[in-house]
């Protein structure tokens, strides 16, 4: 049985091939979500590192010289005197973002001990004015989560079954990412927290070109690594757990790791 709510409940984790529970749905976003398609889709890229204050410039820098909109965000969250967690999202193309990427790696955050706390990826939002993408999507949601969780689902907007294009209301679809991880973006490892009102978050790779050494792996509580191989789903519980996990930082400089992820209320 693939879709076993009591071992994810059990474990806080679930993970299996898209293949296995549904070969026709695995085909369509072989078919649908092409790589070309799925780097159109990537503007963001997202980094968070704990740092000494004399770094702060050097990340500004990093943002002036190739003249992109920046979010910076500075978060005091308890660590050391001397030491403060900045939250940045670089707005742009990929190649800009990978340039970018390659200069965030070069600053030196060694003098802090919580240089490791910190994570580094691309993103941009899955698309919602595509009736063919919605369906593919919605189809892989009502499959697995909404199986899942259906007793748990309350009245949430986000599970209408018929979205409404030409509006803006909500459908099971919406706030799903498209992420990609490039060489030595990675996310260290983490738990997401408690949440009263939140059911899970639901990850599935689309690489078919993935191999062993090239990185860019989700390990989930130490005990199960999952490969970025197309159509692995993973899924985190929430309701009654509190997982930690991390993505392994990309090796391979040629490697690009997709996947679309969403989490889910209820």
């Amino acid at each position: 049985m693939i879709l076993d709510k009591k071992l994810l409940v059990e474990k806080g984790y679930l993970t299996f091939n898209l293949k296995d529970l549904d070969e026709n749905l695995f085909n369509e976003f072989k078919k649908v979500l092409t790589k070309k398609y799925l780097r159109s889709k990537i503007d963001i890229l997202r980094a968070d590192f704990v740092v000494t204050k004399e770094n702060i410039d050097d990340f500004s820098e990093i943002s002036d010289k190739y003249k992109v909109k920046i979010d910076e965000r500075i978060v005091d969250a308890g660590y050391p005197k001397g030491s403060i967690k900045v939250m940045n999202k670089y707005y742009g193309k990929i190649p800009i973002l990978k340039q970018i990427q390659k200069d965030i790696t070069k600053v030196d955050t060694s003098s802090t001990k919580y240089n490791h706390d910190g994570q580094t990826w691309m993103y941009g939002t899955y698309p919602r004015t595509s009736m063919e993408k919605i369906n593919l999507i919605e189809s892989l949601y009502v499959q697995t989560v909404v199986e899942l969780y259906n007793e748990d689902i309350i009245t949430h907007k986000e599970f209408k079954r018929k979205p409404h294009i030409n509006n803006q209301d909500p459908f099971i679809g919406a706030g799903t990412d498209i992420s990609l991880y490039v060489k030595d973006n990675y996310i260290s490892n983490h738990a997401d927290g408690i949440d009263g009102t939140r059911l899970c978050v639901l990850l599935m790779y689309l690489n078919d070109d993935w191999e062993s050494g090239y990185g860019g792996e989700i390990v989930v509580n130490e005990e199960i690594t999952i490969p970025p191989l197309f159509g692995n789903v993973v899924i985190l519980d929430f309701t009654e757990n509190n997982i930690e996990h991390e993505v392994k930082k990309v090796i391979n400089e040629n490697f690009e790791r997709f996947a679309i992820i969403k989490f889910f209320y209820k």
